[in-house]
């Protein structure tokens, strides 16, 4: 049965290297992840303005406005950027055997990728992939860790209209249409 369990994880880490901790460094802050759609079915194409949106020139902290969007409008996600300018810490209060964590141990949270993952950095270990479905808030049952801090994370998209403004926006949460699960 061990033998078996060896090659199961052998195949996965083949598969999906991301999966399997890594020694790195604790990322430096603030980190950015380009091309960032942090939520499961987030994708960039075609959104629909829902509510009046500024448009700025730039996700950094010189920009300037360049455009408001209005509702109704077209427009087209281009790409995002996810700045982490805090990671949530997350405490360990039950074993996690998949990451050889135990209770005290302190997991930094730092882009969500959706449906309970997202990257991660503890003990001098970094996972593109962790799986934090038994993180609370969020586990349903046979949870072992708590967020104990929610950090600061900001999600930033560029946009370019149908007369060819381009600009960047972080208020994702009044367009329709980056979400390919929503009905």
């Amino acid at each position: 049965m061990l033998r078996f369990a060896l090659v199961v994880a052998s195949l996965l880490t083949q598969l999906n290297p991301s999966l399997v901790p890594r020694k790195a460094p604790r990322p430096a802050l603030p980190k950015i992840d380009r091309n960032a759609c942090p939520f499961e079915g987030c994708r960039f194409g075609t959104w629909t303005v829902r509510q009046s949106v500024p448009l700025y020139s730039t996700w950094k902290r010189n920009r300037t406005r360049v455009a408001t969007l209005r509702r109704g409008q077209v427009v087209t996600a281009i790409t995002g950027i996810n700045i982490t300018f805090a990671p949530s810490e997350i405490l360990v209060t039950a074993p996690i055997d998949r990451y050889n964590l135990k209770p005290g141990d302190r997991v930094f949270k730092y882009q969500n990728l959706g449906e309970g993952f997202f990257n991660a950095w503890f003990n001098g270990l970094w996972v593109d992939d962790f799986d934090g479905s038994s993180v609370a808030p969020g586990c349903t049952r046979d949870c072992r860790a708590e967020v104990v801090n929610p950090g600061r994370v900001e999600w930033w998209v560029q946009i370019k209209t149908a007369d060819r403004v381009t600009g960047w926006t972080r208020q994702t949460d009044r367009f329709d249409g980056k979400d390919a699960l929503a009905n």
